[in-house]
């Protein structure tokens, strides 16, 4: 059960609204809504779902990416932000929490140079670790690496945006 009545879809979309206006990451699912955004406790129905879902669907900021595989949720049908949160907006311009969720730290999928030039592409983000490849003439190559993201070698890796 939530917080917010899912069955109500104007309060429904302002709630939803509210949190994804504040939400640090580019991508989501109605699960993650659900426990994070909403309070909900135990798994939500099938109704409570397709309710988020379809809210979801009518944002004009966020628009679907087919299935996301999350660390605590699985495999989910999930949304990505159509433009890049704007991280000023945090504490009230500027600042950055103590503290943000590793998954906000890294996108999985993202490119990142390291200070001697190799590029990573991070796989999966976990709470205490990143996994990723090099990726050399774009093909991931040798073993997976793990690098623990509060690391100084994690802190030092810059997002490739080309």
């Amino acid at each position: 059960m939530s917080k917010i009545s899912t069955s109500n879809t104007g309060e429904l979309l302002l709630a939803m609204r509210k949190y994804l206006d504040e939400f640090p990451g580019d991508t989501i699912c109605a699960l993650q809504i659900w426990y994070e955004g909403l309070g909900g406790c135990g798994v939500p129905t099938p109704a409570d779902m397709e309710a988020m879902n379809a809210v979801l669907n009518t944002l004009e900021d966020w628009k679907p990416i087919g299935k996301v595989r999350y660390e605590k949720f699985g495999a989910q049908n999930s949304f990505q932000r159509v433009k890049p949160f704007d991280r000023n907006k945090l504490m009230g311009g500027g600042e950055q929490p103590d503290k943000l969720m590793v998954q906000h730290l890294f996108k999985v999928g993202g490119l990142y140079r390291a200070p001697d030039n190799r590029v990573f592409k991070v796989v999966l983000s976990e709470v205490y670790n990143l996994r990723c490849f090099e990726v050399k003439d774009g093909n991931l190559v040798g073993k997976m690496i793990k690098i623990h993201p509060t690391s100084d070698f994690a802190k030092s890796l810059v997002e490739v945006t080309d």
